[in-house]
């Protein structure tokens, strides 16, 4: 329950200073008792989300996001523009502070969600949830979904972005991070992994997961010859 209450009041204050309906928008994500679950959202098949997520870990605690007020009391969320973070991000490889474990895109309509998950061994390609989730845990470290869906309004260009992760071990996953967040095209959201599993599996290490929303709009032939 602290950590929806966490990540909720984290990302509301993040975006605050963007405008009023921005933060109006943001105030409708999913109460505590909710933790972890969605409800099913229509599918609009007429406009598409280009969207890529970077796992990625630093050796140093305040990286991205500073740990002053201790580990447990910061925030665990920050919203950057993409090109920023992408420069950040190769800054600290070549320092050899950070290393990239998965970078992967994905293409899916609004509502639909997107399934991108950390595997142990080699990435494989990602893809849309169905009936049936191929391969169980076999071989995972975090299993991610994301769905992204016009907020109340629409308006400036702002979509919500939700991200349901769960931490992988043991041959069981429990869900340790739960965030609705505003983004529009061009914008990275990153996320802090802090849970009790990732911190015992990481040590001093930091865990990220971040979503960078590249595009949204109109299906490309392309793209759904893809998804045949």
């Amino acid at each position: 329950m602290f950590k929806k209450l966490f990540v909720t009041a984290t990302a509301f204050l993040a975006l605050a200073s963007v405008n009023a309906l921005t933060a109006s928008a943001q105030s409708s994500c999913p109460v505590t008792d909710n933790f972890g679950v969605r409800p099913l959202l229509a599918v609009d098949k007429t406009v598409q989300s280009q969207i890529e997520v970077t796992y990625f870990t630093t050796d140093d605690p305040n990286a991205f996001i500073s740990e002053k007020a201790g580990a447990r009391r910061s925030a665990s969320y920050k919203s950057l523009d993409a090109q920023q973070f992408v420069a950040r991000l190769e800054s600290l490889e070549k320092s050899g502070v950070a290393s990239i474990r998965k970078r992967e895109s994905a293409s899916s309509f609004l509502g639909e969600v997107a399934e991108l998950n950390l595997e142990r061994g080699p990435a494989s390609e990602g893809g849309m949830i169905n009936a049936s989730l191929a391969g169980g845990l076999t071989g995972l470290d975090r299993r991610s979904e994301i769905n992204v869906t016009r907020s109340i309004t629409n308006e400036q260009g702002y979509y919500r972005v939700s991200l349901l992760s769960w931490f992988v071990g043991g041959g069981r996953q429990t869900v340790d991070y739960d965030a609705i967040v505003l983004l529009k095209p061009g914008q990275t959201a990153v996320f802090k992994l802090m849970s009790d599993g990732e911190v015992k599996r990481t040590g001093a290490a930091r865990s990220y997961v971040a979503v960078t929303m590249r595009s949204v709009g109109s299906p490309t032939l392309a793209s759904l010859a893809h998804r045949r």
